[in-house]
């Protein structure tokens, strides 16, 4: 059986370091493989980490959010039933009830109440910094819809495409600055890239027309195929 631990992107690396950091612990303890996965914002996605597992294997998937996060739940499912659709695999799929929900949860919380405390004194650094006032004077700013259904539909690769084909035309932070997003709504038309100022929306993005997107708009100021603001 592979396991993947599955959670919704955070709003920092932290956040999803310390998810692999469990799921590596949890396969150690185990002695089972134990991967960590995304539904939205971050890497690996669910659909990636599903294709990673053997065709004839078992998957059990586990929720990590705590509190319990119905959202969580219901688009586990949805992703799970759009992976099986778009793929033809024989791969039995369980779920387990969300961490939130297991007995040891209480047993954890106690041993924190009970177990060694650390005072907070001192001054780790500080809250503001001149560096955080300062906008970048970049160009375009391009975002990434990393919701969901955008990610079941490609778009960490959409992103990691348009990241390198900037990296490679030397264009920085200051010429385009591109922001992971959450739904931006037109969900049936993703992987969605929007393009601003320019007010340019691109859909069902694939990696070809990523590296499109990066040559032609963002690096040589043509949208492609001529687009207008707001062209469907």
């Amino acid at each position: 059986m592979n396991v993947l631990l599955v959670s919704r992107g955070a709003t920092h690396h932290g956040g999803h370091d310390a998810i692999h950091r469990l799921a590596a612990a949890a396969a150690e303890a185990t002695g089972v493989p134990v991967r960590a996965c995304f539904l939205d914002g971050a890497e690996p996605s669910l659909h990636t980490a599903l294709d990673a597992v053997p065709e004839h294997g078992e998957v059990l998937l586990v929720a990590t959010h705590v509190p319990p996060d119905r959202y969580l739940d219901t688009w586990i499912r949805r992703a799970v039933a759009h992976w099986r659709t778009t793929r033809d695999r024989q791969t039995r799929i369980l779920v387990a009830a969300p961490l939130a929900a297991q007995p040891a949860l209480v047993t954890a919380v106690s041993d924190a109440i009970t177990g060694e405390h650390t005072t907070l004194d001192g001054n780790p650094g500080p809250f503001r910094s001149p560096a955080w006032s300062q906008i970048t004077h970049h160009r375009r700013h391009v975002l990434v819809c990393r919701g969901p259904r955008c990610t079941a539909y490609g778009a960490d690769h959409v992103a990691a495409t348009l990241g390198k084909r900037l990296k490679e035309h030397g264009l920085g932070d200051d010429d385009v600055l591109v922001t992971a997003t959450g739904c931006l709504f037109p969900c049936n038309l993703g992987p969605l890239v929007a393009v601003y100022p320019d007010d340019t929306w691109y859909e069902h993005v694939e990696a070809d027309l990523a590296v499109r997107i990066t040559d032609e708009h963002l690096r040589d100021g043509m949208p492609v195929d001529g687009r207008r603001p707001r062209d469907s």
